[in-house]
């Protein structure tokens, strides 16, 4: 999979939804769309299974509500994805502390985060790589969400069918003259049509990558982190 395209204009998203008052962001959206590579870090750092990854990324998002960390965030110091490493690190350090007080006071902690202060396995991947690779996952996901809706609004969904069986699924020995009869239409319009949905999928991931950053410099740094660099004839 490589790089969306670059465009020439940066687009006016960048950290929009999260430099927002906090009465206008869309905090349910928010949550959505972070909640993998969040739960991802926690499990990973404090190695937790999944149901106890999930009720303590309910309670780190939560608590960076509490801190006004999305208030406080600036764009300056990098993508939302560094920011998001450093609160996570903050959370967990703030939840050890606690859950040492707690025990010292004779309560009990409801999800023990002892492993905060141990060494993270050296052959383990490392908690910040776990949330890389999660968030790269997401960001492609639901690049596909959003053409898929869009192309089906638009009338096009035998694009969307064309795009599927020859990026996603496993193609096998699956040709283009093979999708051509498949959906009786041409191999000119196969070949035209997934051209133009790699192009859209393109832009609607850079999009997304956008929201997350400051500028089109650092988009083009993102971009080349998540995908590397482009080459003529690459997949989406």
């Amino acid at each position: 999979m490589s790089a969306p395209e670059p465009r020439a204009a940066f687009p006016p998203t960048r950290w929009s939804r999260i430099l927002r008052t906090a009465g206008e962001r869309d905090l349910e959206a928010l949550a959505r769309d972070y909640a993998g590579p969040i739960r991802a870090w926690l499990a990973a750092r404090l190695r937790l299974g999944p149901d106890a990854a999930a009720e303590l990324a309910q309670e780190a998002f939560l608590w960076l509500l509490q801190k006004n960390l999305l208030d406080r965030a600036d764009p300056a110091r990098g993508s939302f994805r560094a920011f998001l490493k450093t609160a996570l690190g903050n959370f967990a350090i703030e939840r050890l502390r606690h859950d040492q007080a707690r025990k010292r006071g004779g309560g009990t902690a409801t999800v023990a985060l002892d492993a905060v202060a141990e060494p993270v396995d050296p052959r383990a991947v490392l908690p910040d790589q776990v949330l890389d690779d999660c968030w790269r996952a997401e960001l492609l996901q639901r690049a596909r969400e959003r053409l898929q809706q869009e192309l089906e609004r638009d009338g096009r969904a035998v694009h969307w069918q064309l795009f599927r069986a020859w990026f996603l699924d496993d193609r096998g020995d699956l040709d283009q003259a093979t999708l051509a009869a498949r959906h009786r239409i041409t191999r000119t319009d196969v070949s035209n049509w997934l051209e133009y949905g790699k192009r859209r999928f393109r832009a609607l991931l850079r999009d997304l990558v956008a929201e997350t950053v400051r500028d089109d410099d650092e988009l083009q740094q993102e971009l080349r982190w998540l995908f590397g660099p482009v080459r003529r004839g690459d997949g989406p």
